[in-house]
């Protein structure tokens, strides 16, 4: 039974409220967001899709402030959108994100040059099919993939899925992202 989702989504609705919450909420996530912009080799140039940004778009934030890209964070939830749109407004943050409504296993991918997968966007499979499908070649992709103890409680991709690199994270809920380039002929 799933029940960490839930309540997590129900907690960054609160947290969007306060931005001093949002804050202290998502401030473990500055170091994991720079070691995945780090993995992917992401700049400025770079397009971003962020899937699964919740109603605090605290990984769209990170990824827009720490390495100048251009970010769209996406998200199924309406009321999440509507939240993380607002929590945008009011917090006033230097940058280039939008937040947008849509499902990650569907979304156009084209115009984009990488895509950060939150730990909660499922499902996994179905997302890195439509992103492999719908990017050109050099996208870059990246998976937060749940440690052990968390698998029965969120999707991950299964380890037939090979990345070409990967970054351990200290995270309690995911211990890794996993980087996957599209090149040619498939994903390498």
């Amino acid at each position: 039974m799933r029940i960490i989702q839930p309540l997590v989504g129900t907690l960054e609705k609160w947290c969007s409220i306060n931005s001093y919450s949002a804050g202290l909420y998502s401030l473990p996530y500055r170091k994991t967001v720079q070691r995945e912009i780090d993995l992917a080799g992401i700049t400025s140039a770079d397009r971003v899709l962020n899937i699964g940004c919740g109603a605090v778009p605290f990984t769209a934030v990170y990824l827009s402030l720490l390495s100048g890209a251009e970010v769209y964070a996406l998200d199924l939830d309406r009321e999440a959108v509507k939240r993380a749109r607002a929590y945008l407004k009011k917090v006033e943050l230097p940058g280039k994100i939008q937040v947008v409504e849509g499902d990650g296993a569907l979304f156009p991918s084209l115009d984009f040059t990488v895509a950060v997968v939150a730990l909660q966007a499922e499902p996994k499979e179905d997302i890195l099919n439509n992103l492999f499908s719908g990017s050109l070649p050099g996208s870059r992709f990246i998976f937060r993939q749940p440690s052990s103890f968390y698998e029965h409680h969120y999707d991950y991709l299964p380890d037939s899925y090979k990345p070409v690199a990967q970054v351990q994270q200290n995270m309690k809920t995911f211990d890794r992202s996993l980087l996957f380039v599209k090149d040619r002929e498939g994903l390498s």
